[in-house]
């Protein structure tokens, strides 16, 4: 059985959110659009998604994993 990436499709996932947020504050011209958006907000969660996925790419399986998906927490 070939190994699982756990957290690939995050650090991909928030890494294509936060360039499409960035790109979006940076291309748009407003006065002072790039200071007092919320656009940021979208940012900041890519950017936690990428943290997550670096961090499930690193320490790897959890005890909380189940082959089938969810959690076996309350099993």
């Amino acid at each position: 059985m070939p190994k699982k990436s756990l957290g690939l499709g995050l650090v991909v996932g928030g890494g294509i959110i936060v360039a499409l947020f960035l790109m979006f504050i940076l291309i748009t011209p407003a006065a002072d659009a790039q200071a007092m958006t919320p656009m940021w907000l979208g940012i900041i969660w890519g950017g936690l998604a990428m943290c997550w996925g670096l961090f499930r790419l690193i320490v790897g399986p959890s005890s909380l994993d189940h082959p089938h998906g969810g959690t076996d927490a309350g099993s």
